[in-house]
């Protein structure tokens, strides 16, 4: 039998479960109980029980149906937390006349049609480079010891467009009577894109919200602006939309990228759906040195480990490659190579 990290069954099940779970009525989850308990550790941990949640019914099934009803109630209750403290914060920085962007969070949670849908812990804020001194000693306060806040030195780490051109487009909602920046709808379904990419479209739950972004567009919705000048990018923004397209069902009438969503390369659905299938945190910053040294004696664990940083789709995005049909071995040791010195220090650095 084919080691799990070499086949997509159980990413496709996490796929079907999900399909469509970002709309009003999103239709019947049909998966066997038998199925759906096998990917249930991967729907709770990675923040997506409670859309399934929804597809499953109100009245629990199964132990596993529970779960997923306590998941739902667990992000229902933190959601109005969260909220608060989004408009605890930008009535601070209003107080000291900062101007700051809300991104992915509670910017996209809001678009569910229930907010305890979506799962979400801190607040991405970016601020202009130039407020960025001032906005920091601000929030480091009392504030930082309530809430989880990632302050951003302007938008350069989260998207390609100019500072000013984001913050020029964007718009003002709000919690209550607290005004709060959002980007606008082309800037952030780019936003959404452009972090699924980054991180190995690692947690089912950012296509989703890449799905309910599309979905959500007005008609006036500027595809230029989406899609920027760079065309590389660009056809890397199409394939996301393709992905969202071809994994959860989104639809994508009247769109531009119809045609490019029918023709992805083979490579790129599957390490998605491996991805999804074997659940690894996206975030190797602070992680890998104990998740390489807990798996030093596991072999296959450790080549699982080792793979998911450098899977095909990571590893052409973070060597600016292409999404065509070609190889993707070349930019798997060339990011392989340049990890080596980070990986060799982990794994055999024992952590404290």
């Amino acid at each position: 039998m084919a080691h799990r990290l070499f086949t997509t069954r159980r990413g496709l099940l996490v796929a079907a479960a999900l399909e469509g779970s970002w709309r009003q009525n999103p239709g019947r989850c049909e998966l066997s109980k038998e199925d759906l308990d096998e990917i249930a550790p991967i729907l709770l941990r990675s923040g997506a029980a409670g859309l399934v949640w929804q597809r499953l019914g109100p009245i629990p099934q199964s132990q596993t149906h529970e779960e997923f009803s306590q998941a739902y109630k667990r992000q229902t209750l933190q959601s109005a937390v969260h909220e608060d403290d989004v408009a605890q914060v930008f009535r601070l920085l209003q107080e000291a006349q900062l101007d700051a962007m809300l991104v992915k969070g509670w910017a996209i949670a809001r678009l569910y049609p229930d907010p305890g849908l979506r799962q979400y812990g801190d607040l991405d804020l970016c601020v202009r480079a130039k407020d960025y001194p001032v906005a920091a000693e601000l929030l480091k306060g009392e504030v930082a010891k309530e809430v989880w806040i990632d302050l951003h030195k302007g938008t350069a780490a989260l998207d390609s467009a100019a500072e000013e051109s984001l913050f020029e487009r964007s718009a003002v909602v709000r919690i209550g009577e607290v005004p709060v920046r959002v980007p606008s709808p082309e800037d952030h379904l780019r936003i959404l894109c452009l972090h699924l990419l980054r991180h190995g479209a690692s947690r089912p739950l950012w296509l989703c919200d890449v799905a309910l972004a599309l979905e959500s567009r007005d008609t006036n919705f500027n595809w230029d602006v989406f899609f920027g000048e760079d065309k590389r990018q660009a056809d890397w923004l199409q394939c996301v939309l393709g992905l969202a397209h071809q994994l959860l069902s989104a639809q994508l009438d009247g769109t531009p990228v119809v045609g490019r969503a029918n023709t992805l390369p083979g490579w790129l659905p599957r390490s998605v759906l491996r991805r999804w299938g074997n659940w690894f945190n996206a975030d190797y910053r602070d992680r890998a040195r104990h998740s390489l040294w807990s798996h030093r004696k596991e072999p296959l664990r450790l080549l699982e480990d080792i793979y998911f940083r450098c899977d095909p789709l990571r590893a052409t995005v973070e060597m600016g490659g292409p999404f065509n049909s070609r190889p993707r071995l070349p930019y798997q040791i060339a990011a392989l190579m340049r990890r080596t010195p980070e990986v060799a220090v982990r794994m055999l650095t024992p952590q404290k």
